[in-house]
């Protein structure tokens, strides 16, 4: 146990590292509380967290579901540790215009912007439809990937105006408030390819 102690130490270390680094390349989502942290994305060669929750290496590790539930507090604490006050504020305002939708779902900010729990099922409801939308349009792509982004693109916009239809004004009101100002993250590419298009297209001018 007390190399997955050690483990967890470095998870961290090396996560506020790639986030350093590679933070305004692609949203992480889904792994944590108000302003959390979240999952996904990169890949694990970019995602330390990812790897870890991986099933193959937690049984190597013997990594246990009560040690993975601690990372999120560990990793705000960590992060709080490096910014300074204002980093740290504008970092947690990106966060939570990056996590989407679901965001609305999450018990702390629920709790912030005093939803209730009809709203709340109202929320879910529109999201589980909306899966099931997005699901039928990449189902139907048939490899028109563009095509079905710019359908799927359509669609989070529509349903952001349906979930923002649920809040009241004074909660909308609120919500601006704790995102601060807009800020749009640069979307990256399948495995980062996008990316390295525009580096070669730069590269050639």
């Amino acid at each position: 146990m007390r190399k997955v102690g050690i483990l967890l130490g470095c998870v961290v270390i090396g996560l506020l590292v790639v986030g350093m680094a590679d933070g305004q390349q692609q949203p992480k989502k889904k792994f944590g509380g108000f302003g959390g942290f979240g999952g996904g994305g990169g890949g694990f060669a970019n995602n330390p967290v990812a790897l870890l929750q991986n099933e193959q290496v937690k049984k190597e590790l013997e990594v246990s579901e009560d040690q993975l539930e601690k990372l999120p507090a560990a990793l705000d604490k960590a992060v709080a540790e490096v910014l300074n006050e204002n980093q740290l504020k504008r970092f947690k305002q990106i966060q939570l215009q990056t996590r989407g939708n679901s965001v609305f779902t999450d018990p702390k900010v629920t709790a912030v912007l005093k939803i209730s729990d009809e709203q709340v099922e109202n929320i879910k409801s529109i999201l589980q439809e909306a899966g099931k939308e997005r699901q039928e349009i990449f189902k139907e792509a048939q490899g028109d990937f563009k095509a079905a982004g710019e359908k799927a693109a359509a669609l989070d916009k529509e349903t952001k105006e349906k979930v923002q239809g649920v809040l009241s004004a004074d909660q909308r009101k609120q919500w601006k408030q704790m995102i601060g100002a807009e800020f749009k993250l640069e979307q990256q590419g399948f495995g980062g390819f996008g990316n390295f298009k525009k580096k070669q297209k730069k590269d050639a001018e």
